[in-house]
């Protein structure tokens, strides 16, 4: 994903060669470079809640199970 990114600002760097077209694609890929990050962010997030209900609930199913066992 990052080479991919990376090549599409290379490219547009090279097919522009004003310094106010270079500031408007850096801009563009700056812009760009933060919404794949973000996108990217979320997705571990919502992974990492996932996961995390998974081993709560096993902790809990654990520990109702030490519970009877006890009783």
């Amino acid at each position: 994903m990052r080479s991919l990114i990376f090549s599409g600002f290379l490219c547009l760097l090279a097919a522009c060669n004003t310094a106010q077209g270079v500031k408007k694609d850096v801009a563009v890929g700056v812009e760009k470079t933060g919404e794949a990050l973000q996108k990217g962010g979320q997705a571990v997030e919502g992974a990492m809640n996932k996961t995390g209900e998974v081993v709560g609930g096993a902790i809990k199913k654990g520990g109702e199970a030490v519970q009877k066992v006890v009783e």
